[in-house]
């Protein structure tokens, strides 16, 4: 039996904590509870949409008219030996990255600290520290209509902060990764150590926030030229990729705010809730900062977040 609450505070379920109320919520933890929430949402003809831990998301103040699903399977299951990784989609990316070094595997570290379930992770393919999701991600398990199907890694069109599973209905309920054993040389305990280092140092602390607002820009070939005249640095330019914290600092914009919504003063790519804050705040931010790079760079800057 489904246990659907009415009316939930969906700020309490967001790293942001802000934002309206879910008319209906439920936390279902197997395949076939997710089934039946699912059947539930048609049958009572409401719009339904799963979230993990709230993470790269923000509510609108409105809050959610249908059903909010959490999928709260968080198994992981670690075989040493070969490497191979069994990982629920509700289970905390920083949880399986403990996991997977401390079995002594390495290439995960950098999601030390990473806010956020696998299933929304693989979902955006994360990144952070030069990995991404489909560095390790081998297969993902996903509810269709017809049941379960599972992609392989080629089939999943992994690309900058993207992948199928945003573009085609399912629900990511689980995957298949695999890690190479880390060299004795290596430590990969101690290269999280330093990856939370880094972003201790660099993002940041003691504000509500949801990771980094947007995606960093990729320039093309046809905007390089222009780009230079604009003084970006050339290792950006080389890289096909600006950070977008970059051109917000360059633009002047660190430390504005409307209402309770600042663009943080330590990491421009950052938006925090310094209290009493609106989601209309933050999407006024949001603009405001679109506006004033594309009017200095002659770029537009993508959400990396979405919007519930």
């Amino acid at each position: 039996m489904l246990d659907i609450k009415e009316n939930v505070p969906l700020s309490e379920h967001s790293t942001f904590h802000i934002g309206g109320a879910a008319r209906y919520a439920v936390a279902v933890s197997t395949v076939d509870e997710l089934q039946e929430a699912i059947a539930w949402a048609k049958i009572n003809k409401v719009t339904w949409r799963v979230l993990g831990s709230g993470s790269n998301v923000l509510v609108s103040d409105a809050g959610y008219k249908g059903l909010i699903i959490w999928y709260r399977d968080k198994s992981v299951n670690v075989d040493e030996e070969s490497g191979f990784i069994e990982v629920g989609a509700g289970a905390l990316t920083a949880v399986v990255a403990g996991a997977i070094a401390r079995a002594g595997l390495t290439g995960f570290e950098w999601a030390a600290g990473v806010p956020g379930t696998i299933g929304g992770a693989i979902y955006g393919n994360a990144g952070a520290s030069g990995g991404e999701m489909k560095d390790s991600v081998r297969e993902v398990h996903v509810l269709e209509k017809k049941g379960i199907k599972t992609y392989k890694l080629d089939e999943c069109e992994f690309a900058y902060r993207s992948s199928r599973f945003k573009t085609n209905p399912g629900v990511i309920v689980g995957a298949t990764m695999k890690c190479p054993r880390a060299e004795n040389s290596n430590d990969p305990m101690e290269k999280m150590k330093e990856v939370l280092k880094y972003r201790m140092d660099t993002q940041p602390k003691g504000l509500a926030s949801s990771g980094c607002i947007f995606k960093n820009y990729e320039p093309t070939d046809d905007e390089i030229l222009e780009l230079q005249k604009k003084n970006v640095p050339e290792n950006f330019l080389a890289a096909h990729r600006i950070p977008t914290g970059w051109l917000i600092e360059q633009s002047g914009l660190k430390g504005f705010q409307i209402g309770g919504a600042q663009i943080s003063p330590v990491h421009g790519n950052f938006i925090v809730s310094t209290g009493d804050t609106k989601s209309s705040d933050i999407l006024a931010v949001i603009e405001q900062v679109k506006s004033v790079v594309r009017e200095k760079f002659g770029v537009e800057l993508e959400e990396e977040i979405s919007i519930v």
